[in-house]
């Protein structure tokens, strides 16, 4: 059957942990927030994801990808080059396996949603030739504390007193980590308080913030289908 333009945004979600912000997508788009968009599938690559249990209960379908149990990398391995080399299967081998369905079937848009991992060309450049879009939710403003920890880093700045506020942001992604064009961006402010209430408002606002982008891209995919 031909895609027409009124067909929702196919939607595959990437979580690794408790999946907050994939519920929140789930709910956005069953409340309406989330409109021209339907979550095609959830992959994770830890087995005690809690975002399964989420997918489970939406009805979504579900894998568990993972470098060591498919078979990757070997357990406890520390040589670099055999490590780089894993991580280059599994990504080719991921991105491949999104592609083996049927163009009708495959995602428009891949949402990193608590997706503890970075990916290499090798999974990006075939998934990008296929036009799929793919996004993050960082939680630090564009060009600030790319990478793990940013909320700790800024937190260590506010108090070093070389800054007052720190932020979120949803952006495309490419190979260097959380340097693709923003999406969306909200500032947020420091007001004293210690790390984990910081933590905690910051958090409080990427539910949102997640919705909005996701919300924006799907309609740019639908609205460009020909």
């Amino acid at each position: 059957m031909a895609e027409t333009e009124s067909a929702p945004c196919r939607i595959t979600v990437m979580a690794s942990g408790f999946g907050s912000n994939f519920q929140a997508l789930i709910d956005a788009i069953a409340n309406g927030s989330l409109p021209h968009s339907r979550i095609i599938s959830l992959i994770t690559n830890r087995k005690s994801a809690h975002a399964t249990v989420r997918a489970d209960q939406a009805g979504i379908p579900w894998e568990y990808f993972n470098l060591i149990s498919n078979g990757f990398q070997k357990k406890g391995e520390t040589d670099e080059a055999q490590i780089a080399d894993a991580r280059r299967r599994y990504d080719a081998a991921l991105a491949a396996q999104i592609l083996a369905a049927p163009p009708e079937q495959r995602p428009e848009l891949i949402v990193l949603a608590g997706w503890m991992y970075v990916f290499s060309p090798s999974f990006l450049d075939p998934i990008d030739k296929a036009g799929i879009r793919i996004i993050n939710l960082h939680p630090a403003m564009p060009g600030e504390f790319d990478g793990a920890n940013a909320i700790e880093r800024a937190f260590a700045a506010f108090e070093a007193g070389t800054l007052t506020r720190t932020g979120i942001m949803a952006h495309y992604v490419i190979a260097e980590v959380d340097r693709g064009a923003p999406i969306l961006v909200q500032e947020i402010a420091w007001e004293g308080e210690d790390l984990d209430a910081l933590k905690a408002k910051i958090h409080g606002h990427e539910h949102e913030l997640i919705v909005r982008a996701t919300a924006k891209v799907a309609a740019e995919i639908v609205a460009r289908r020909s």
